[in-house]
């Protein structure tokens, strides 16, 4: 049993090995420079508020070096998008430098960030997103100005439809009902409707509904 053990050891020290030692070259066929964290190398701390609305609201200090640089980020609970119960999504900005601007996701093991300064477009992904093995805990950080373009679309064409054809029967009667009736000007919201298939569910969300919703998030800000 012990020598089963110590193979099966020796196995995973091996495969971690073999794949982080062609992870670089993959990873240079797409950014021209980028740093790979252990995701115990990100510092943070949580900060008190003192008034009874940030008492509503998280808030920490974040802080780790990479790309040459060291960070220290401000991160309040994202109330903008998501009811104050929501706790995973924050956004902000870096400590002591004006006009920049943090949107992050922390749950659990998983921690994404995209970091806007005057100088640079930072982004923080966890490494499973470009490689086939299973969730480690390390992160990869790029710059945007540093993706290598592609040499040709490595994309499927779309169907540029109506949005309405998408929706339930049952839900696109209750939208023409609601289009007969009086509009509310007093009214500032309005229902935001994101779908994800299977298949981007599992392997970009990793089966789990806030990081499939935060991948979402991020690309719909970044499109916007």
């Amino acid at each position: 049993k012990f020598c089963r053990s110590l193979r099966k050891n020796v196995f995973c020290t091996f495969l971690f090995c073999y794949s982080s030692a062609f992870l670089p070259d993959f990873l240079s066929s797409m950014l021209s420079d980028f740093e790979v964290l252990p995701l115990a190398s990100l510092q943070t701390h949580s900060v008190r508020g003192r008034d009874v609305q940030t008492q509503t609201h998280v808030e920490r200090h974040l802080s780790f070096t990479a790309l040459q640089r060291h960070f220290r980020l401000y991160l309040r609970t994202n109330t903008e998008l998501f009811t104050e119960d929501f706790r995973n999504f924050f956004n902000s900005h870096v400590i002591g430098e004006e006009n920049s601007r943090v949107q992050a996701h922390i749950d659990d093991n998983n921690f994404s960030a995209h970091i806007l300064t005057d100088k640079a477009e930072y982004n923080i992904e966890p490494l499973w997103r470009f490689t086939a093995a299973p969730p480690d805990g390390r992160l990869l950080v790029y710059r945007s100005e540093d993706i290598s373009r592609l040499a040709w679309p490595k994309v499927c064409g779309y169907v540029k439809t109506d949005y309405n054809d998408l929706l339930p029967e049952s839900v696109r009667s209750s939208l023409v009902r609601e289009k007969r009736q009086v509009h509310d000007h007093k009214k500032n919201t309005c229902p935001l409707l994101l779908v994800a298939d299977h298949r981007f569910f599992q392997e970009i969300g990793r089966s789990e509904k806030s990081t499939t919703l935060n991948y979402q998030h991020t690309v719909f800000r970044s499109n916007r």
